[in-house]
């Protein structure tokens, strides 16, 4: 097995040196979006939000069509600008998951990391939730969310950038905001000095500021079913939390499966280490994504958006663990993902991601 992985290692290697770390990360990307594929039923209807999106993206400012998804302009806005509109938006969506991917290597090779240790990662983050739901709900916008908030945590010293993706990424999905106080953080890098406080939180107004501006605006003019008043009406919050308490634990453990692995060993090296300010961080980016089930109910969907850590899981295992044994932690997490069943979880009965070649499996998981 280990010179298994070291031919990986030297295959990468040899793929950047021939064709450059730019085009390799694309072939990566795509790489990781098939084996993705590979592990769950690819659908081409659209369901839910993912036909409204491609209606929306036919004609986003053309308020004389009915949409409740107004509030998240920027995807169908990109699918319209791209023609990639109506019945071609959903690969559009599956463009921007693969460019995420791509990312991904892209990224921790940029950073230091070997090609297996970036492999390992991407692999984690692309047998999961945010591949699955994709590939068998196509059209939803998740994806674009993703590309942004990854650029944000590979970019934080660079502010117009850090601005920018923070009011795109409200501006895809009202969500992200769920993430500011962690990206508050984050972005405050262990610095609690008054003049980083300031500035830091100066980051975030732009985004506050032209998202509220739209919203009022818009909500002015025309009803947009999915608002605030929805969300936090009683009746959401009763129905959502009577259905989502159920159904909580294993939504979240859905989302990245033995994924979570990393985040966990990562917030015992830092109680070990008395690292406070990286235990808050985790503890920040969890407990808030996690808040989103008390108004949404797309449990192990929306669980996705704690991507975060296992990325800064990555960052501490490269920092406090041998290569040897983070590497091996990190594939033994990816290895045992491919035999724990797939399942989409809300706040009904939890929906099975079998493989395509493997139909049986989905029976087999109902009958056990």
């Amino acid at each position: 097995m280990r010179r298994f992985f070291q031919s990986i290692d030297r295959f990468c290697l040899l793929m950047e040196d021939k064709l450059g770390l730019k085009l390799s990360s694309i072939l990566i990307g795509l790489i990781l979006l098939g084996l993705a594929a590979l592990f769950t039923s690819p659908r081409w209807e659209l369901f839910f939000h993912g036909k409204g999106f491609s209606r929306l993206s036919l004609a986003p400012f053309d308020l004389s069509v009915e949409s409740s998804l107004r509030y998240r302009i920027l995807s169908p806005l990109l699918g319209y600008l791209l023609f990639l509109k109506g019945a071609l938006f959903k690969y559009f969506m599956l463009a921007a998951l693969a460019i995420f991917h791509m990312l991904v290597y892209f990224f921790h090779r940029r950073k230091g990391f070997s090609p297996l240790e970036s492999l390992g990662i991407g692999m984690l983050l692309s047998l999961s939730t945010l591949s699955f739901f994709q590939l068998y709900f196509p059209g939803y916008t998740d994806p674009v969310s993703y590309i942004l908030l990854l650029i944000l945590l590979f970019n934080r010293e660079r502010n117009v950038l850090v601005m920018t993706c923070l009011a795109l990424m409200i501006f895809n999905h009202d969500n992200t905001v769920f993430l500011f106080p962690f990206l508050y953080l984050f972005l405050l890098g262990n610095d609690f000095s008054f003049q980083r406080l300031a500035k830091t939180f100066l980051l975030f107004i732009p985004a506050i500021i032209l998202y509220a501006t739209y919203r009022f605006v818009l909500g002015s003019i025309t009803e947009v079913g999915f608002d605030t008043g929805y969300y936090f009406s009683q009746e959401n919050l009763r129905w959502t939390w009577d259905h989502v308490s159920e159904h909580l634990a294993e939504g979240i453990f859905q989302a990245f499966r033995m994924g979570w692995i990393l985040p966990l060993v990562a917030l015992l090296i830092n109680i070990r280490d008395k690292r406070y300010y990286e235990i808050v961080l985790i503890l920040t980016c969890f407990f808030f994504v996690a808040s989103q089930f008390f108004i949404a109910y797309d449990i192990s969907r929306l669980s996705g958006l704690a991507f975060p850590l296992i990325i800064l899981s990555g960052w501490r295992f490269k920092e406090s663990l041998s290569p040897r044994t983070f590497r091996g932690l990190l594939w033994a997490a990816v290895i045992i993902n491919l035999f724990v069943p797939s399942l989409c979880v809300g706040a009904l009965e939890p929906t099975p991601y079998p493989p395509f070649w493997w139909p049986e499996l989905k029976e087999w998981i109902f009958s056990n």
